[in-house]
């Protein structure tokens, strides 16, 4: 019997006292599967997209995984545009495009940061946000507290060099009092004591709970897995006007497509573009 695949697992917690609401994330399953689906880049890349993935999860567990969620960041710095593309049903997938910049950071302003959410009753909501000074985290804490009005603060982590990662995402609700918001501060800058591979889901909650508890209001397991399918591609290329589909084939052989999420390689031929529309 095959042994099943490792999951990543993100879980949504309360703390006992109810002032704060945090979402923690185990997420080395996660890098394993960037580093499978993108041989070509550099430990370093791999770690940006895996944090990039993080702080997706992260975000979509505020909403119990009700939606589809994608996360792009477009800069000046050595990772030109990096994406993240999480499903409800805990499929998650990503991509990055390194520049030509050989040193220094991998997000980098000027640029945007766009968040995409839709669901399976409404439209797809787009948002924008041009990048600020910081990494990924420092531009999904400013997202949530310009676009949504929220103060929260996200921890991100991946070794490049083990492939530990994983997250914490911390909101203080309205109601919290000066003296536990200090102590959530201590508990978030004292977290770099931390060994990577001891912040479990459950260690965190533990952790910003001061000890007390958290209750946990929801979890899921996330696997890294591009939903790409020879039929699907097909589809869409059918929908190619005939100059379109044409232009595809000026070269003799078969077009070779290639899936920039997992690099799987489909080759078509202008007959498999002569079926149903």
């Amino acid at each position: 019997m095959t042994p099943a695949e490792p999951m990543a697992r993100v879980m949504k917690s309360l703390t006992k006292d109810r002032f704060i609401r945090l979402s923690s994330l185990d997420a080395s399953p996660l890098w394993d599967g960037v580093r499978r689906g993108h041989p070509h880049l550099e430990p370093e890349a791999c770690g940006c997209l895996t944090e990039l993935l993080c702080a997706t999860a992260l975000l979509q567990s505020r909403t119990l995984f009700a939606e589809r969620l994608q996360l792009l960041v477009k800069g000046a710095g050595r990772a030109k545009a990096v994406v993240a593309d999480s499903w409800p049903d805990g499929t998650i997938r990503g991509v990055l495009d390194a520049s030509e910049v050989a040193t220094g950071d991998w997000v980098l302003a000027p640029g945007l940061l766009q968040v995409m959410r839709s669901n399976a009753t409404g439209e797809p909501y787009i948002g924008h946000l041009p990048l600020v000074e910081g990494g990924i985290q420092v531009q999904i804490e400013h997202y949530l507290l310009n676009s949504e009005q929220i103060q929260a603060s996200l921890s991100l982590w991946c070794d490049s060099a083990t492939g530990e990662a994983g997250g914490l995402l911390v909101e203080p609700l309205p109601d919290c009092p000066p003296e536990r918001l200090a102590l959530l501060v201590q508990a978030i800058e004292g977290l770099e004591v931390v060994p990577l591979w001891e912040r479990t889901p459950e260690f965190l909650a533990n952790w910003v709970s001061q000890g007390q508890g958290a209750d946990e209001l929801a979890a899921t397991e996330l696997s890294y897995r591009c939903r790409c399918t020879r039929d699907s591609l097909l589809e869409t290329l059918r929908r190619f006007s005939p100059e379109q589909k044409a232009d595809l084939f000026v070269q003799p052989g078969p077009l070779e497509v290639r899936c920039d999420y997992c690099g799987t390689l489909y080759p078509i031929t202008q007959d498999d573009l002569a079926g149903p529309a």
